[in-house]
C-alpha cells in the first residue's frame, strides 16, 4: 500500500474507532453528583472532538489547521489524566464549580506530565512531551512551523507543505494518544 492510501485508510479507520468509542460512552451512566466522572466525561468528549477534527481537517487537506490542534489535543489528554488520577476530591469540586479551569492546573505543563507518569510508573507522556511538545507549540497559531509550512517547493508558491510521512506519523501518534486517554473508562 502506498503512503497516500495508508493515510486514507488511517482516516477511515479513525472515524470507525471514534464511532465505536462514542457508542460505548453513551452507555456509561454517571451519577450527577460524581464530579470526577462528570469531568472525565467532559474532558473525554473534548479529546474525541479534537481527534476527529484533526482527522477531518487532514482529510480535507487543511493541514495547517489540523496541526494547530495537535498541542490542544495533547494538553487535553494530560489534563484529563491529571484531573482523574492526581487531583483530590476538594480540587475536583473546585474545578467543577469554577468558571475558569486553567488556573487550577499546575504550571509549568511538565509538572502534570511528571505526576501522571509517576502514577502509572512510566515515562510515556514525558517522552512525548520532550520529543514533540516544542514542535506542537510551533504549529499553533503563528509559530515558526505553522508559517514555514505555507511555502511550497515549486517556484516560491504559497501552498501547504506537509510531507505524507509527517501526516501519517501524526495520525498514528494521535491514535495511540486517544487510546491511552480512553483507557480511563
Amino acid at each position: 500500500m502506498n503512503i497516500k492510501d495508508e493515510i486514507k485508510q488511517h482516516l477511515s479507520d479513525d472515524i470507525e474507532l471514534v464511532q465505536k468509542i462514542e457508542k460505548l460512552m453513551v452507555k456509561v451512566y454517571i451519577m450527577s453528583d460524581n464530579k470526577r466522572d462528570m469531568l472525565l466525561a467532559g474532558f473525554s468528549r473534548n479529546v474525541l472532538s479534537h481527534f476527529i477534527s484533526i482527522n477531518y481537517l487532514m482529510e480535507k487537506k487543511f493541514y495547517n489547521s489540523a496541526f494547530a490542534l495537535e498541542r490542544i489535543f495533547f494538553e487535553n489528554i494530560i489534563k484529563l489524566k491529571y484531573m482523574y488520577y492526581v487531583m483530590d476530591d476538594a480540587k475536583i469540586t473546585t474545578i467543577y464549580d469554577a468558571n475558569s479551569w486553567d488556573k487550577h492546573f499546575p504550571k509549568p505543563f511538565k509538572v502534570m506530565v511528571d505526576k501522571i507518569d509517576l502514577e502509572s510508573s512510566t515515562k510515556f507522556y514525558l517522552e512525548i512531551k520532550n520529543r514533540v511538545y516544542t514542535i506542537m507549540n510551533d504549529y499553533t497559531h503563528t509559530g515558526v512551523n505553522q508559517i514555514a509550512r505555507n511555502f511550497g517547493n515549486s517556484n516560491a508558491s504559497i501552498e501547504a507543505n506537509f510531507s505524507n510521512e509527517l501526516i501519517l506519523d501524526t495520525l498514528k501518534g494521535n491514535k495511540i494518544l486517544l487510546k491511552t486517554s480512553i483507557i480511563v473508562f
